[in-house]
């Protein structure tokens, strides 16, 4: 098993407590088990679905680390703005592998060619001069403007909310018996996702998760309640754990769901000293 990327090294103060050091060093276990039985890939095939896997992992693991590492430095309002980028990763990701629909991956694939457009005919003259200078011409699908059954169809993926696609995917049967495969994720869409979109969006809501916190010699300091960074460290590795088992159980097809599991039974203990 490969080591840890040495930026762990850098973990801050809030990451010290006995527990929340142990879910961190869990959760760097957890991704370097995954990358091993993910195993090494030779990618000639941009376009397949094996390279746009690993992509969305190689994204939920660095969002991963920037949870903990902002956490464990108190930079608590940035954790929790990319927790809530991390739930709907594993949401997205666990309704497009577990999902009975054989199409689900076509039509979550077909939402970038709506996305490029638009962004092709809203760029400047400037911009699109600039880009065709670098890159070459845009082509005449990206500029040309979509019909409305032609924007249905690329955009079928996008018509589902996040809310619903959660609750749906926890009704999907489970891939396995054990209580990995079991794990929910719409229960906790409004603690995570629309709590943590007031803190995205900058709305007014956010502005009262901060209050003052007073130090034992008197000095107060503007920050949030302490219980905050080993909250999202915690959440967040069970977001990666569901996630991974995916990941390895789905689409590398590797026998994980023991390994998966004793991951999940040690969470659920560090989970009982955290909260």
């Amino acid at each position: 098993m490969k080591t840890p990327p040495p930026v762990f090294q850098h973990l801050g103060p809030l990451a010290q407590p006995p527990a929340i050091a142990e879910c961190c060093r869990l959760t760097e276990r957890l991704w370097l088990k995954y990358l091993d039985l993910a195993g090494e890939h030779q990618h000639t095939d941009p376009n397949s679905q094996e390279y746009l896997i690993v992509r969305m992992l190689y994204i939920a693991e660095i969002t991963s680390s920037a949870v903990r590492l902002n956490a464990s430095w108190g930079l608590t309002h940035a954790a929790m703005s990319l927790l809530r980028d991390r739930y709907e990763q594993t949401v997205r990701f666990s309704w497009l592998v577990r999902n009975p629909d054989p199409l689900a991956f076509q039509k979550y694939e077909r939402t970038k060619f709506a996305k490029m457009g638009d962004l092709a005919r809203a760029a400047s003259p400037e911009t699109r001069a600039h880009f065709e200078k670098e890159f070459g011409c845009i082509p005449a699908w990206a500029s040309d403007p979509l019909t409305k059954d032609q924007r249905a169809f690329f955009e079928e993926w996008t018509q589902l909310d996040l809310r619903s696609m959660a609750t749906k995917r926890d009704a999907f049967p489970p891939i396995s018996d054990l209580p990995v495969a079991k794990e929910p994720l719409a229960t906790v869409y409004d603690m995570i996702y629309k709590q943590f979109s007031s803190v995205s969006h900058y709305d007014r809501f956010s502005l009262d998760l901060l209050v003052l916190n007073r130090l034992d010699y008197g000095r107060a300091y503007l920050g949030y309640r302490p219980h905050w960074p080993g909250a999202l460290i915690l959440q967040n590795a069970h977001f990666d754990i569901i996630q991974c088992f995916e990941a390895a159980s789905e689409c590398h097809k590797k026998d994980a769901g023991l390994t998966f599991n004793s991951f999940l039974a040690e969470w659920l203990s560090v989970a009982k000293q955290i909260m």
